[in-house]
């Protein structure tokens, strides 16, 4: 009987194609829940792959939400309309979305990774509006207000570099004095500082490309040359304790302040005021695509859209054609 012939069982998974005999076998014995998936297999090699915090963060949400409820079931006894019901459980959005998306990604995982020919309950879900993120930024007189307050302050750099470079928080904390060139200006960013579970660990950038070089204003180099110290610029603060240390600072001075992650996305709209490319500010921002960047870290301000309606206003009279000139009754 050619191979096209044979019939292929309803469940099972692909094998080696060391298998001469086959493509497919009987999944029997490979059943297994999504505790077990989950904690023997799934986390072990994500613990390997992704930064801590990121690791600690989806964990969180899945032990919360997903074990409790899915724990104990195989993947083809996960019923669709239960994941709705799920989903439409939660009060706050955000929490059923990265609940289901632990979910989802778990069953995904396991299906791919064991070959596995089984539907996935997941993939039929909706989740809930959410109301759009907009993060809270300074100005650029806000900045410069904030900066100036905090001269002096031991987490002055920190502040200088987070607000000028666009840094996410791990990134700025983990910054050596040694990483900044204060004859050009650059700033090589290679790795994060992160506090997970009490333990404050150094670890790698989040992706590929966050691991980049950014290059100080003029005005920054000059004031950290001034600065200059050695090992990192944070001390040996842990990024919760500096966050406290400079927000502190800021309220008791009466101090534009917002959080560092933040200052990140302060940096970005302040680039794109300045009339700065939203794929420089991605680069820059260390993105990998720029989509991240327009849809989470530019705030559309007043002044950004008035440019930009102005520089239309300009182009339209500059090319609309000349009105006649026409004689009104006296």
């Amino acid at each position: 009987m050619h191979a096209q012939d044979r019939k292929i069982p309803r469940a099972c998974t692909l094998v080696s194609s060391a298998n001469m005999r086959g493509i497919f076998h009987h999944r029997k014995g490979l059943s297994m829940d999504i505790a077990t998936i989950y904690t023997e297999h799934y986390l072990p090699e994500k613990e390997t792959r992704r930064a801590p915090s990121t690791v600690a963060g989806y964990d969180s949400s899945v032990r919360l939400h997903v074990l409790p409820r899915w724990g104990s079931l195989e993947i083809e006894e996960i019923d669709p309309d239960d994941v709705q019901t799920w989903i439409d459980g939660f009060e706050r959005p955000g929490a059923a979305e990265k609940a289901y998306k632990c979910l989802r990604q778990i069953v995904r995982w396991w299906i791919r990774k064991q070959r596995l020919r089984i539907a996935d309950p997941t993939v039929y879900a909706e989740l809930p509006a959410k109301e759009p993120y907009r993060p809270e930024t300074l100005d650029a007189r806000e900045v410069a207000e904030m900066l100036r307050g905090m001269w002096g302050h031991p987490m002055e750099a920190v502040a200088i570099c987070a607000v000028t470079l666009g840094l996410r928080r791990g990134e700025v904390c983990a910054l050596e004095w040694s990483d900044v060139n204060l004859k050009t200006g650059e700033v090589r960013v290679s790795k994060s500082r992160q506090t997970v579970r009490g333990e404050t660990m150094t670890v790698r950038t989040k992706t590929d490309k966050s691991n980049r070089a950014c290059y100080l204003p003029r005005f920054a180099v000059r004031r950290l040359r001034q600065l200059k110290g050695s090992g990192l610029i944070t001390g040996e603060a842990s990024p919760d304790k500096v966050a406290r240390s400079i927000a502190s600072w800021c309220k008791r001075r009466g101090l534009p302040h917002v959080s560092m992650t933040n200052m990140r996305h302060t940096w970005a709209t302040l680039a794109v005021e300045a009339g700065v490319g939203i794929e420089t500010v991605a680069m820059m921002l260390g993105h990998t695509d720029i989509s991240t960047a327009y849809e989470h870290y530019i705030v559309p301000r007043k002044s950004i859209c008035q440019e930009a309606q102005a520089a239309v206003e300009r182009y339209m009279f500059a090319h609309a054609p000349r009105s006649r000139s026409v004689q009104g009754a006296a």
